[in-house]
C-alpha cells in the first residue's frame, strides 16, 4: 500500500487563506453573539429594573391577598 504523504501547506495557499478567513469570521460571530447574550441576560435599563421589581411585588401581594380572602 501507498502512504498518503501530508504536507503543511504554505502561507501564501489559496486554501490556507480561505480557512484563515473562515476563522476570523467564526470568532467575530461567537464575540458578537456574546456581547448580545450578557447584553439581554438582564435588566441593564434601571428604570425597567424598577418597573420589573415593582410589577413582581404588586403580583405577589394581590397572590397574597387572594389566598387570604378566598382561603387556598
Amino acid at each position: 500500500m501507498k502512504e498518503k504523504q501530508h504536507t503543511i501547506p504554505m502561507i501564501g495557499d489559496p486554501n490556507t487563506r480561505e480557512i484563515d478567513r473562515m476563522v476570523t469570521d467564526l470568532g467575530r460571530r461567537v464575540m458578537i453573539i456574546g456581547r448580545d447574550q450578557r447584553t439581554f441576560a438582564g435588566v441593564s435599563h434601571p428604570a425597567a429594573r424598577l418597573y420589573l421589581v415593582l410589577g413582581l411585588l404588586v403580583g405577589l401581594i394581590l397572590l397574597l391577598l387572594g389566598v387570604i380572602h378566598y382561603g387556598l
